[in-house]
């Protein structure tokens, strides 16, 4: 008896996902960070504009605030203003 119900709690849990879904939530992962205080460098999606910042947090609470999408390109303070592409 005992074991059917194991069985049954363990048929019945559903997979939990291990990847980030899409669209990016930026406001769900931006209250739930921790700062590390790592600057990173990100870039827009089309890769025609790139941004530090102070760390990833803080990326996540910019797009979360202004909208955007920028993206974790290099995990330290961008170095030049170019864009990745040819814009």
């Amino acid at each position: 008896m005992v074991l059917c119900a194991i069985l049954l709690v363990l048929s019945s849990c559903t997979l939990s996902r291990q990847h980030l879904s899409y669209p990016i939530n930026f406001c769900s992962m931006a209250s739930t960070c921790i700062h590390d205080g790592r600057g990173v460098c990100a870039s827009s999606p089309d890769g025609c504009s790139r941004r530090s910042f102070l760390d990833q947090c803080d990326m996540y609470e910019y797009n979360c605030d202004y909208g955007t999408e920028y993206m974790t390109k290099v995990t330290n303070p961008c170095t030049t203003g170019q864009p990745d592409f040819l814009c």
